[in-house]
């Protein structure tokens, strides 16, 4: 996912046309705003390496680097000839400490952040049980509800077609006559924390809504309390639904 304008990468088209025409090449996806919220099939898909936070659709506090590798990644790693030019980020540094807890052994190399690693492990509890596909479905239906809500203020999201958009969070063109900074304070006096574009040149013409991790699997009014007030506050600026249509890029 593009956090700047809410468009979902075809990551398992991607990793096809890598595997077709250069498979040596490794598929390494930034997986921050996708990672539980987006369905990825790593084994299946043949990606290499996953790399996402804590603090997105995993649903936790942020302080957490997390990722995935596979055999083929870890086999590059090991035949590198030439020096990882980074040290607390090197794998080479970490994974003999992951092998060691695995082998219910004591080796140390950095102090980790031990509070916001609790933090994930019992976020994960709560979403792994059932699987990830309810996870993935309970994203789609709260992504679909946004869009929808999107279509009846008169709107229209950043990406262009539906099957572009993300199931984590939605970037929103706003009308000719309002920019991100006439509406987000107005947001914010309703409670809700949004954020405005970031794309060069169209920063203040659009502002982005969240609705990942249990925003999006719990029936909690989240998602309904900021679309309430995103209505309330798009009112508040001069528009009512159905008024104007922006412009695309």
């Amino acid at each position: 996912v593009d956090t700047s304008t809410g468009v979902l990468g075809d990551v398992q088209g991607v990793a096809e046309l890598v595997r077709e025409h250069s498979p040596d090449t490794l598929v390494v996806v930034d997986g921050v705003c996708a990672t539980a919220a987006e369905r990825l099939y790593f084994d299946s898909w043949g990606v290499d390496v996953v790399i996402t936070a804590s603090q997105k659709a995993l649903g936790s506090p942020p302080g957490i680097s997390v990722v995935v590798a596979s055999q083929k990644a870890l086999g590059v790693l090991e035949a590198r000839t030439t020096p990882v030019p980074a040290y607390y980020v090197n794998w080479k540094r970490w994974l003999p400490i992951m092998k060691s807890y695995e082998a219910r052994a004591v080796k140390y190399f950095a102090t980790p952040c031990v509070q916001a690693i609790f933090a994930l492990n019992t976020s994960l509890k709560e979403m792994l049980p059932a699987g990830m596909e309810p996870v993935f479905a309970a994203h789609e239906r709260t992504a679909a509800q946004v869009r929808a809500a999107v279509a009846a203020w008169g709107l229209e999201t950043v990406a262009a077609e539906p099957e572009l958009c993300s199931n984590a969070m939605t970037a929103v063109w706003l009308p000719e006559n309002i920019q991100a900074a006439d509406l987000l304070p107005k947001l914010k006096a309703r409670g809700i924390v949004a954020a405005g574009g970031i794309l060069a040149g169209h920063a203040h013409r659009y502002f982005r809504l969240g609705h990942m991790g249990i925003s999006a699997t719990s029936d909690n009014g989240y998602v309904e309390t900021m679309l309430k007030a995103a209505t309330e506050a798009l009112d508040e600026c001069g528009h009512s639904a159905g008024r104007s249509t922006p412009p695309r890029l």
